[in-house]
């Protein structure tokens, strides 16, 4: 039986890769030429102190499939994003204003070309941002490094910032906790790790990757919270564990 249930266990896991590992992109960087649509001009810059409040749209079908504006292939189970003049790719925190999820994308395409929208993102990510049914959200919208995940725009305005292209496989939310009760799903020294179990997680609650640096090395938390109680928490924890963390444990942060 534990034969069996390791079996288990090593077939959900190699699922969960296989469905969260994105593909490597065919696009090429590029800024991009001022362009026309209707009758509205557009003019493509890097502006990686870009930070920006409004509307997000999703799309999906008819363009499931089809060419990018870098030249990529649109997946609508990816987590990217379009954008009328930011550099293609290059990663955003979206930040949902009305329930405070967050999530980083990689914008590859150009758009939404509709009044007040700021940015659509794929259909994946409008489900893990929790927007998909409604269609619209507020968000905020900040270019990231894609190093660390930390914005341009929180660091030293004065300092040169270069945007250099993104590699397609760093998915990192990154906040910083405040405390309260925590169910820790796991540490990560790859954030592409933790990206994959927090997108596993998103149904059993809010989940956020927590970066913090252990002598010179960053670690990604994966943890889902805070919670009121620590019976809520112990729910969440037999939650986490029923999808395949076992180890994950109840933290208390001061």
């Amino acid at each position: 039986m534990l034969l069996l249930a390791a079996c288990a266990e090593t077939q959900l896991a190699a699922t969960i890769a296989k469905e969260f590992t994105p593909e490597q992109p065919a696009g090429n960087y590029k800024v991009g030429n001022p362009y026309q649509i209707n009758g509205v001009w557009y003019y493509p810059a890097e502006d990686p102190y870009y930070d920006q409040e409004g509307i997000a749209s999703w799309y999906g079908d008819p363009f499931h499939g089809r060419q990018t504006a870098n030249g990529e292939i649109y997946d609508m189970n990816d987590l990217t994003a379009a954008h009328k003049t930011l550099p293609m790719p290059v990663f955003v925190r979206v930040t949902n204003l009305e329930n405070g999820r967050s999530l980083v994308l990689r914008v590859n395409d150009r758009g939404p070309f509709v009044a007040n929208r700021i940015i659509d993102v794929s259909r994946r990510a409008a489900q893990l941002l929790d927007f998909q049914q409604q269609g619209i959200t507020r968000v905020r919208v900040q270019v990231v490094d894609p190093d660390t995940g930390i914005e341009y725009a929180a660091q030293d305005p004065n300092a040169p910032a270069e945007l250099a292209p993104a590699e397609p496989d760093v998915l990192l939310t990154s906040t910083q906790t405040h405390g309260g009760i925590f169910v820790q799903a796991g540490a990560f020294g790859d954030a592409n790790n933790a990206q994959k179990v927090s997108d596993n997680l998103v149904p059993v609650g809010p989940v956020q990757i927590y970066r913090v640096v252990i002598g010179d090395k960053p670690i990604y938390r994966v943890r889902l919270g805070p919670y009121g109680t620590a019976q809520e928490a112990e729910v969440a924890r037999q939650m986490t564990a029923a999808r395949g963390y076992p180890e994950a444990v109840v933290v208390i942060d001061e």
